[in-house]
């Protein structure tokens, strides 16, 4: 019953999606293990820090919902809002996505993941996006890495495919209070056809903190990083953060 309520939800989230009109994830490294009958609901977003006025005070929200349906298959729903100098809290996109694990080893796991966006702001088509999503992990590290492809498709549609990648290194040993650390960085780095020199592509790096608790029968995790740009095209500074709540 549980799982029947699950699917008509999901129909009704995608019957929304499909009457709207939705680039990367915005700061989320995307694990490949897949739990069955996982379901969480998520907040997330970044706030960039500049000294030029197109970048600085600019943020970006993703709501998010998600459901395992085997051990091996997932879907997620993700809203996208966003607040830039042309554009004030606007809602840019609606996200939908599948995840697929392939390999579910204790050192080694990875996925495939596509994701259709309904493009909602801007004069742009809408995109798709596949993933390829790795993890090595150990006893005290774990690294997880995600490749993307994106594409614009439909009216208002341009460019080929780009190419980002992101990388998070977590340092599995507690700090105090239990909190733990990891590295964390994006990359963007253009056109697959011709991708952009290095000050014209994007690199934010940085480290992120993240504590997992229990309360009332249910697991929150909450973490908040910062991310220093290392390119012209970066934004100076980047706060980005994550709360989530597993049913």
């Amino acid at each position: 019953m549980k799982i029947y309520s699950t699917v008509k939800f999901f129909i009704v989230l995608n019957i929304i999606c499909l009457l709207q009109k939705s680039i990367y994830a915005h700061h989320k490294i995307y694990s490949p293990r897949v739990k069955e009958g996982r379901q969480s609901f998520e907040w997330r977003g970044h706030f960039d820090v500049d000294d030029r006025d197109s970048y600085d005070k600019q943020h970006h929200h993703v709501l998010e919902t998600e459901y395992s349906w085997t051990d091996f298959w997932q879907s997620e729903l993700e809203l996208h809002i966003s607040d830039k100098k042309d554009t004030p809290l606007d809602w840019e996109k609606t996200e939908f996505q599948n995840q697929f694990q392939i390999f579910d080893k204790d050192n080694f796991a990875s996925a495939l993941y596509f994701s259709f966006n309904f493009v909602s702001s801007e004069n742009k088509g809408d995109e798709i996006e596949y993933k390829y999503l790795n993890e090595f992990s150990n006893r005290n590290l774990s690294l997880t890495t995600n490749f993307i492809f994106e594409k614009q498709v439909g009216k208002n549609s341009s460019g080929g495919t780009e190419f980002s990648f992101s990388n998070y290194l977590l340092f599995k040993k507690p700090l105090i209070t239990g909190a733990t650390l990891g590295l964390i960085g994006f990359s963007e780095m253009g056109y697959i056809r011709n991708f952009n020199t290095f000050s014209n592509q994007e690199h934010h790096y940085g480290i992120q903190l993240n504590k997992e608790f229990i309360f009332s029968k249910n697991e929150f995790e909450f973490s908040i990083g910062y991310l220093t740009g290392i390119t012209d095209s970066s934004a100076d500074h980047k706060i980005i953060w994550n709360t989530e709540i597993e049913f």
